[in-house]
């Protein structure tokens, strides 16, 4: 038992090495072996305090703060935020994996660390090409409430969403000055922006303004769209206004395994595993299931933690749709498989595998917006 421990704790030690050196969403594979809920109800668990987003170390990323998200392969220039026309509103996926606490306190410096290393630096960043980019620190909730999600485990996310609403409506107060703009997320992040889309921007004055909604790393049924009034999923790659989402998986993935999990996971009915899901190709823009080659990647890019980071990967995969899922063919580089999840999930690199992508889209759509009325 000891040795076997050692084994376990070596791994973990590895895991989290090599988050580092990539600057990934890390953790994850090593703190799955060890995740379990906070023994305590969350009704009897202290919360952290409430953010102030009036006070700037609410945030992780502003367009006036030097921050993670201010980092571009070589040769790849950023925006200039102060003329930037359009705004990026970031929401970062998990990076809070306690046992014993429903959600983060923002004072913790080292899972704040992990939000600048991994998704600010390795997914927000691609929208530092196009726009401002708005990314708030929330008291997420932990990555181990996801198992056995239950009462304790909506209250820490109703908690979560709290803040992240917080947020957004402190920056269209104080920050937006009537400005169009993207939102963008991953994971838990787009778990928020499905509560966040219908309660404050669909059929409100704000969806005038919405350039399109990057809703990446959850699956989004087709009827979650139908229950919208105004918002649709995008078609092509300047289509504005709507949204786009998609859940990267290898060739060989279950992914009917992937919907099953995910759906128990995040405490929904069982039978919204059995329902259509939609899928926007990076690599295309489409929601449709033709497979597109390689040679139409842009570039993958994990940048890893020094300067000057490492360059993109081009034609790093090819992509197809297929009810939700993502199948992409095998990345080459050995970068993009360091922290992938069991079961061929290559959730970790929703963005990274298509970074170039998602960066000349965003450009796009931001142009397209701009040449029409609104």
């Amino acid at each position: 038992m000891k040795r076997i421990w050692s084994v376990g704790v070596l791994a973990l030690v590895a895991l989290v090495g090599v988050g580092v050196a990539y600057g990934q969403q890390f953790g994850m594979l090593g703190l799955l072996l060890m995740a379990h809920a906070p023994s305590t109800a969350f009704k009897d668990t202290p919360q952290p305090p409430a953010p102030d987003y009036a006070n700037r170390a609410s945030w992780g990323a502003l367009p006036d703060m030097q921050d993670a998200t201010d980092v571009s392969p070589p040769g790849v220039p950023l925006a200039d935020a102060e003329t930037a026309p359009v705004d990026v509103f970031f929401v970062h996926p998990t990076t809070f994996f306690s046992n014993s606490a429903w959600n983060q306190d923002l004072s913790d410096a080292d899972t704040n660390k992990r939000t600048d290393m991994g998704p600010y630096r390795a997914q927000a960043s691609a929208f530092s090409g196009c726009c401002a980019v708005y990314a708030p620190r929330y008291r997420q909730f932990t990555f181990s409430a996801v198992f056995n999600y239950d009462a304790n485990s909506r209250a820490a996310e109703g908690l979560a969403y709290s803040d992240v609403k917080r947020a957004f409506q402190y920056y269209i107060q104080h920050y937006n000055h009537g400005r169009p703009f993207i939102l963008a997320s991953h994971s838990q992040g787009s778990r928020m922006l499905t509560r966040l889309i219908p309660e404050l921007i669909d059929g409100t004055p704000l969806r005038k303004r919405l350039v399109a909604a990057y809703v990446v790393g959850t699956w989004l049924p087709e009827r979650w769209f139908a229950t919208q009034k105004t918002i649709k999923p995008c078609q092509t790659a300047t289509d504005t206004g709507c949204v786009l989402t998609w859940s990267t998986l290898g060739e060989e993935a279950d992914a009917d395994k992937q919907r099953h999990d995910f759906v128990a996971r995040a405490g929904y009915p069982d039978a919204m595993a059995q329902e259509h899901f939609v899928c926007t190709n990076p690599l295309s823009w489409s929601t449709g299931s033709e497979a597109v080659p390689a040679s139409a990647n842009l570039g993958g890019w994990t940048p890893g933690p020094s300067d000057p980071p490492r360059p993109i990967d081009p034609n790093v995969v090819g992509a197809r749709c297929e009810n939700g899922a993502l199948f992409i063919t095998d990345p080459a580089p050995r970068a993009y498989h360091l922290v992938k999840l069991p079961g061929e999930n290559y959730h970790n690199y929703d963005y990274q595998l298509f970074w170039m992508n998602v960066r000349q889209n965003a450009m796009d759509r931001v142009k397209a917006y701009l040449a029409t009325e609104h």
